[in-house]
């Protein structure tokens, strides 16, 4: 699914609620040509949640999500992390929405306004 030559990739960031379906959206990337090394999935499995803003600002999630993850962590969500080139960005999201992820709020405020 990767062209080599281009390095330029979108950050996708989705919000899920049960490990379960976290992990069937990363199989269901993985079947359909998305790499290993463009999904990372984040969350706490027990015990509190420490706080990841350094974390979140070295893979270039923005400030303002950062908080918002930051925050469905304290209440058990895991965060899958999807680096996909432009014209892939319809079909990962597709895949999360499918298996019950949700999009950062300002991702999802740039939908409504396109």
């Amino acid at each position: 699914m990767r062209n080599p030559k281009i390095n330029s990739y979108l950050l996708i960031t989705a919000v899920f609620w049960e490990v379960f379906s976290a992990g069937s959206a990363v199989t269901a990337l993985l079947h359909i040509g998305f790499a290993d090394t463009d999904i990372d999935a984040v969350g706490v499995l027990s015990g509190p949640a420490p706080d990841l803003s350094g974390f979140f600002a070295s893979v270039g999630v923005p400030r303002v999500e950062a908080a918002y993850y930051n925050d469905c962590f304290q209440d058990g969500a895991v965060l899958v992390l999807i680096r996909a080139q432009p014209w892939e960005q319809p079909i990962a999201t597709e895949v999360v929405r499918l298996h019950g992820g949700l999009l950062s709020p300002s991702y999802q405020i740039q939908i409504a306004t396109v």
